[in-house]
């Protein structure tokens, strides 16, 4: 039960993190909307599945060429489904490649934040250091306290021109990688529908639309 919760918080739109960094909004309102594709997608796929099913059901029970044709009509929609499936289960790994630059830029996030910090310490050492007389047995100290608080600070600040630069390369790679699956898997989706949609034509046309006269069995198409 709290792992479920811990997780239902860490994707939670209006967890902390974001408030601090309103950058992170945008990827946050994309992460969440593919999610709702990626469920839309799949209730789609399990509705028209029960339809079709109710279909050949109901078709049984109206006389054997009925049955029969609605039987396989239930068959070739059966592909569309999976097809459907399929599709929405790309997200999955679409949204993973967006989590990943989200992840990438929570740790430059942090990254930011420990620079200021450091940034806040070197001054407040700096001041420290200022105010002491100089034959204050603690200026060697403090000195060296500066020192090394300024040269964390020149590391830091290497270390976040490098990762803006990774960041914005690591963008481009993830977001060409979830749109060719985006773009792809809805071509090939497409295709097999419009494969379904034609055989399901065929299909239906075997449908007899032959009057039946009154009082009269139905003639039987076979």
């Amino acid at each position: 039960m709290f792992k479920s919760a811990a997780t239902k918080i860490a994707h939670n739109t209006t967890i902390p993190a974001l408030a601090g960094n309103s950058d992170l909004r945008p990827l946050q309102d994309l992460i969440t909307a593919e999610k709702m594709v990626l469920v839309s997608l799949q209730r789609l796929s399990v509705d028209l599945n029960k339809s079709s099913e109710a279909l050949r059901v109901w078709g049984q029970g109206e006389g054997d060429d009925l049955g029969d044709i609605l039987t396989a009509s239930t068959a070739v929609l059966a592909h569309f489904t999976a097809a459907l499936s399929t599709y929405a289960s790309l997200h999955h790994t679409m949204r993973d490649n967006m989590k990943a630059v989200r992840t990438h830029e929570e740790a430059l996030d942090e990254l930011r934040r420990r620079r200021r910090r450091i940034g806040a310490s070197a001054e407040s050492a700096e001041k420290k250091l200022h105010r002491m007389n100089p034959e204050n047995k603690n200026l060697g100290s403090q000195t060296e306290i500066l020192n090394k608080l300024r040269e964390e600070m020149r590391t830091i600040d290497g270390d976040i021109v490098r990762d803006e630069a990774g960041l914005s390369d690591f963008k481009r790679k993830c977001a060409k990688n979830w749109m060719t699956l985006k773009l792809g898997g809805l071509v090939e989706c497409c295709e097999k529908g419009a494969i379904v949609g034609d055989m399901g034509k065929h299909i239906v046309q075997f449908i007899p639309e032959d009057v039946t006269q009154p009082g009269l069995p139905r003639c039987l198409l076979w």
